[in-house]
């Protein structure tokens, strides 16, 4: 794991995109509560992405995204994992959620043979 330092140190690309996400929150003894919505991204490093976030997010959390390829002309789903997260007031009554992420790897698109990068 690398340490906060070489963290900080990894290049940073700004970026404005729009991605959509799903997560799941447990919700009692044996069921859950799947969420879905938009995001942004708000740059990105080669470990993982910044994310903002309409929804409250925990340590840990899992979060499915899918952002636009610049390979491929469909949309990418990744799975990260949250490593910390923010709350950024928007308005009195509003918030919004910074979510610093890392990359776990991204599902395959279906029908189609992996690709190497």
């Amino acid at each position: 794991m690398p340490t906060q330092q070489e963290r900080r140190d990894s290049e940073r690309v700004s970026c404005n995109l729009v991605c959509l996400f799903e997560l799941t929150t447990p919700a009692g003894a044996d069921a859950v509560k799947l969420t879905t919505g938009s995001g942004h991204v708000i740059n990105r490093s080669g470990r993982g992405l910044l994310l903002l976030l309409p929804e409250k997010v925990d340590n840990q959390q899992v979060v499915e995204i899918q952002v636009p390829s610049e390979v491929r002309k469909e949309q990418i789903t990744k799975l990260v994992e949250v490593c910390w997260t923010r709350p950024i007031e928007v308005d009195t009554q509003d918030k919004m959620y910074l979510a610093g992420t890392r990359f776990l790897f991204e599902l395959p698109v279906p029908g189609q043979p992996p690709q190497l990068r």
